[in-house]
């Protein structure tokens, strides 16, 4: 296709987006996507009743994450590399690390954020900070065993303040480096360690206290949540020790009480509902709320497959994920009370996505 025809069918896309009937409730939330389909590139907004749409960047290598809307749903993040980012890249040779930009949730005012790229990152409640990880200070980044994968990178976490540019490191450098804010916004949870051994830990933003609240074993404990009252942390627990290792969910109290083992299901992804009460736990071909209190399980995967970047809806009462069992990857929603499936996507396609707020 050339280049004027991509663009004429990009505008005709948006134009039919654009023309769909609009009815704005107060509890409604809107779906940024970057479609999946061949010829269909950059960021859409669609309104979560499927209706409205709006290209907001036509980058065709941007990269959204779950997370990347903020809190106040002024800004999204993504991941872009382009042209003038190639002298970036050629300094930090280092897999799955790209430049971060962000603009306005209506597309404007698009710039990088950093001037070094990273991996992971996540909005801190009141979206003027975010806790990045990168190995863009590991000495080794542009060694060969690193850039070909020999050696994983040695990462770290490091709290940016996005009013004032100042950035800070909250972490060693290792492996595993994960993290998220409390939604109090008082502390972090950051899991950090190496191959054999990974721990999860407390932190005050001031850097001053820490605490371990995982158990200690030779576990590779990773991807800490808050769950919505601050008060306890769900993680995923790796058992090295077992043939492929056994992944499992798990619960710890915040002052490091009530460790437990949450759900049978091997566990990828997990995530806490909006009322505290269950987890939503993402295993390699199924999808699942877990009761914490109860351990009762309840599968939401249906009739779909893979189901992958699931999460709640903003007023919790559906899980978003996108699945290709209807032959392209689309969003599909399930009511978590009827565990009825919806299909969200129709003209455009969803390889990665995330939620506003509601509105």
């Amino acid at each position: 296709m050339t280049k004027l025809k991509f663009c004429l069918a990009l505008a005709g896309l948006t134009f039919l987006l654009s023309c769909s009937p609009v009815s704005r409730k107060k509890d409604e939330y809107k779906i940024a996507l970057v479609p999946a389909r061949s010829g269909q590139h950059g960021i859409f907004v669609i309104n979560s009743d499927t209706t409205g749409g709006k290209l907001v960047t036509s980058d065709a290598t941007a990269q959204l994450r779950t997370s990347s809307w903020s809190p106040d749903g002024k800004k999204i993040l993504f991941f872009a590399a382009r042209h003038e980012d190639s002298q970036m890249l050629t300094k930090y040779r280092m897999p799955m690390h790209l430049p971060l930009y962000w603009m306005d949730a209506s597309g404007a005012n698009r710039n990088r954020l950093l001037d070094f790229p990273v991996s992971r990152f996540e909005w801190s409640p009141d979206s003027r900070q975010l806790l990045v990880v990168s190995a863009y200070e590991d000495p080794a980044h542009d060694d060969l065993d690193v850039v070909s994968a020999k050696r994983p990178p040695m990462s770290a976490a490091y709290l940016v303040n996005l009013r004032t540019g100042e950035k800070k490191r909250v972490t060693g450098f290792g492996q595993n480096c994960y993290g998220s804010f409390s939604p109090d916004g008082t502390r972090l949870a950051l899991s950090f360690g190496n191959e054999q051994s990974t721990e999860i830990y407390l932190v005050s933003l001031d850097g001053r206290h820490s605490k371990r609240v995982d158990e200690e074993s030779q576990a590779i404990d990773i991807k800490p949540v808050w769950s919505p009252d601050s008060n306890r942390i769900a993680y995923i627990s790796i058992s090295p020790q077992a043939e492929g290792g056994v992944s499992s969910a798990c619960v710890v109290n915040a002052d490091g009480t009530n460790r437990k083992h949450v759900g049978m299901m091997p566990a990828q992804e997990v995530s806490w509902a909006p009322d505290g009460k269950a987890l939503l736990v993402q295993s390699p071909g199924g999808l699942a709320l877990v009761y914490v209190n109860d351990n009762r399980t309840v599968n939401l995967t249906g009739g779909t497959i893979e189901p992958k970047d699931a999460v709640f809806a903003p007023d919790g009462k559906e899980v978003i994920f996108r699945s290709p069992h209807e032959g392209d990857w689309n969003l599909y929603a399930v009511d978590v009370t009827t565990l009825k499936i919806r299909r969200i996507t129709g003209q455009l396609t969803a390889s990665m996505f995330c939620l506003s707020p509601l509105q």
